[in-house]
């Protein structure tokens, strides 16, 4: 008897560790054997697809990833893929790995806000004067009332601020409202007309529900979305203080090499927190997706609030998918509302189907990867069946000529001397035939055919990824001109103009190469002069006063070389660092600028030598001037 019952129990031990190693895990229970996505992919084939998918790219675009489907009140599918960390072969795991949610954080913001006015306690067309201190409020170029709900659909109007996201600094961080009081960019576009992403303006959504809470923005998530929802492995604070446990679970994030692989991220921190400092596993993620669906959702009080939220409030024009107050809308049927995120070394996207219910959320440990964050949300809610819509006939439809010109995106710095950047990669776009468009940017070039008036949709490009970024435009043109170009979602196109025009920006680009080798040439020039005159044992003090203002041009070009190369490059520079450049190029000028007027005074007798003064006076003052204009000179608050 004792010997049948140790065969039983062998047996027994023997079935469990088959089972372990080759049952159906629990991320495939619950799964739902009827009906389809929005994309027609039948929930009985949900696993084979997403795994199908996911295999082709796993280890290609990013070293690990977590997919999540969600149904109704259910988690349906939740896998781990890849590595989340590549040196020790650890696996990613959805419910427990650890991952940056990157700029999904902002949904938290937006979710916050409609807490604050589901309770009264804020209104989404109140202006923002309301809730900040005088030197936020003071610093806004318009009198026209900037919203919440201008903040939500990012045309509050701010550029980007000069100074990088992130740190590598645990000490630089402060609270929120000093964060968000030291790092104002500009406001320079009118509150509701330009579409420009702005991490600021979230932070400053974030610091109302602070000023109207009495709570840090990161105590408030916690209590009023995290815990809730049992999210009891996520945390939005920047240093995750209040759950350290996360750091043991936490994914490497990765890079791509030059020469191909992946390379570990260093960590960084994000002062503006509420705009993307969030961390948390895929499953945890996937609580907040069903919330935001569920009719009984534990973060409102009324079901209408939810609704409300991811139901259009911002679009350019009816043709265009935008803004559902703060979440951008999918091009799916039925209607589909998210957030992408990105920061240093990790990917994540989010995307909710109210009507249906579902919900899909995809991270990874990868920066700026979309062929997995954006490929799972593509494959399972856009419905590659559908077919187009009736043309329009081309009676109605607007002559394409008007829109031939350069344009720069409105989601970048302005009044800094960064701005130059933004002209080193102008967009083209030309007209093909009397309707249609031709789009050139980053080296692609693409095709628009015009759908409706002034609606133009993706045609074909040499390029898979032109139709991300111009998926669909709609030019807003007015008495004076084009006003943008719009696709809905993140940053609008805008037409160069005045001292920003073609013709001034080849003027400002001869000015310079002129300038700049000048000053690089001069030098040597006045080293063989000077070697020269000492074999003749001559000398004279104007020459000497214009080699001066040489060498204050030459380190004048020099040091705006360095501030321009600087700005492309080094993602850690800080204001102070930024300012120090801007004070040499003044100290430069003004005594560039000093010794010219004395050398004006004594001026030489031979002719050669006033020609020389005056090309080198013209070319420094010139060259200064063109830089005033550039904002060389700008000190950065």
């Amino acid at each position: 008897m004792n010997v049948k019952l140790l065969r039983s129990f062998i047996l027994f031990c023997i079935s469990v560790c088959l089972l372990s190693q080759f049952s159906v895990p629990a991320y495939a229970t619950d799964l739902i054997e009827s009906g389809e996505t929005p994309s027609g992919i039948p929930y009985s084939r949900l696993g084979q697809e997403i795994d199908n998918y996911v295999n082709s790219h796993i280890g290609k675009s990013t070293p690990g990833a977590a997919v999540v489907i969600t149904k109704g009140d259910k988690i349906v599918f939740s896998k781990g893929y890849g590595y989340a960390n590549m040196e020790r072969k650890s696996a990613v795991d959805p419910a427990s790995t650890v991952f940056a949610y990157g700029s999904i954080n902002k949904a938290f913001v937006w979710t916050s806000v409609m807490q604050m006015v589901e309770a009264g306690k804020m209104r989404l067309d109140q202006d923002i004067r309301t809730y900040f201190p005088k030197e936020v409020t003071e610093k806004l170029r318009y009198n026209k009332p900037m919203t919440i709900l201008d903040i939500m659909s990012h045309t509050a109007g701010y550029e980007q601020h000069p100074l990088s996201t992130f740190t590598r600094s645990e000490e630089s961080l402060t609270a929120l409202e000093e964060t968000i009081l030291s790092n104002q960019p500009e406001q320079i576009y009118e509150p509701g007309t330009v579409i420009a992403y702005s991490n600021f303006a979230t932070a400053l959504a974030a610091l109302a529900v602070e000023k109207v809470s009495g709570q840090s923005f990161s105590d408030y998530e916690m209590n009023h979305i995290l815990k809730p929802l049992g999210m009891n492995h996520s945390s939005g604070h920047p240093t995750l203080a209040d759950h350290r446990d996360l750091l043991k679970e936490k994914a490497t994030g990765y890079a791509r090499k030059r020469e191909g692989g992946f390379e570990a991220r260093a960590h960084y921190y994000v002062p503006l927190y509420p705009a993307g400092a969030m961390e948390g596993t895929a499953e945890d993620l996937a609580r907040f997706a069903m919330a935001l669906y569920a009719p009984d959702s534990s973060l409102f009080n009324r079901s209408d609030t939810a609704r409300k939220m991811l139901s259009r409030s911002y679009t350019p024009h009816e043709e265009i998918l935008s803004n559902a107050h703060g979440f951008w809308e999918y091009r799916a049927e039925p209607h589909v509302v998210g957030h992408s995120g990105n920061v240093k070394g990790f990917s994540g996207n989010i995307a909710i189907a109210p009507e249906e219910q579902l919900g899909i959320v995809v991270l990874t440990n990868m920066e700026i990867e979309q062929e997995l964050t954006s490929g799972i949300i593509n494959l399972l809610i856009q419905d590659r069946t559908k077919k187009a819509e009736n043309p329009v006939p081309p009676a109605e439809l607007s002559p394409s000529g008007e829109l031939a010109g350069y344009y720069v995106q409105s989601g970048r710095t302005y009044s800094s001397y960064h701005e130059v950047i933004n002209y080193l990669g102008l967009i083209r776009v030309q007209p093909k035939g009397e309707h249609d468009l031709i789009l050139s940017v980053m080296g692609m070039t693409g095709e628009l055919k015009q759908i409706r008036p002034n609606v133009y949709q993706f045609a074909r490009s040499d390029s898979p990824r032109f139709e991300r970024l111009a998926p669909i435009l709609y030019a807003e043109i007015s008495d004076e001109g084009v006003k943008r170009l719009s696709k809905g979602i993140a940053t609008d196109i805008l037409p160069i103009k005045g001292n920003r025009s073609l013709p001034a920006l080849i003027i400002y680009l001869v000015w310079a190469i002129l300038a700049i080798a000048f000053f690089l040439v001069a030098p040597f020039v006045l080293l063989i002069r000077w070697l020269q005159r000492s074999k003749k044992g001559a000398s004279s003090a104007t020459s000497h006063i214009m080699s001066s203002v040489i060498l204050c041009g030459t380190l004048l070009v020099a040091n705006v070389i360095y501030q321009v190369v600087n700005a492309l490059i080094n993602e850690n520079v800080t204001v102070d660092q930024m300012n120090f450049g801007i004070s040499i190029n003044w100290a430069l000028t003004l005594l560039g600028t000093v010794l010219l007027g004395v050398s004006i005074v004594k001026r030489p007798s031979l002719i050669w030598k006033k020609v020389w003064n005056i090309v080198t006076g013209v070319l420094f003052i010139g060259f200064a001037l063109m830089m005033a204009q550039w904002n060389f000179y700008h000190f950065i608050p």
